[in-house]
């Protein structure tokens, strides 16, 4: 089998793990992240294509912290719109 010239790439990001992370390493106590462009730069330094990026994450209920619902809620439309 020949090793193709370019490696395409696909991210899983688990956004929980990712924020919790941040938020320990770095201080960080909101999920100000930038998931693609820590998918793309990943690849970059890599020298991989980035063919495709997936995000999960659980969302609060909005009885229980409506904040936090609406964060969400918001964050990942806003991430389906950009693609």
């Amino acid at each position: 089998m020949i090793e193709p010239a370019v490696k395409k790439a696909f991210a899983f990001i688990d956004g929980q793990n990712l924020f919790l992370h941040s938020k320990d390493a770095f201080g960080y106590r909101f999920p100000n992240y930038d998931i693609g462009a820590l998918a793309r730069e990943v690849c970059k330094a890599n020298g991989w294509e980035l063919a495709e990026a997936r995000f999960y994450t659980g969302i609060h209920d909005a009885s229980a912290n409506p904040f936090w619902n609406s964060f969400w809620v918001n964050k990942t439309t806003q991430m389906g719109q950009r693609g």
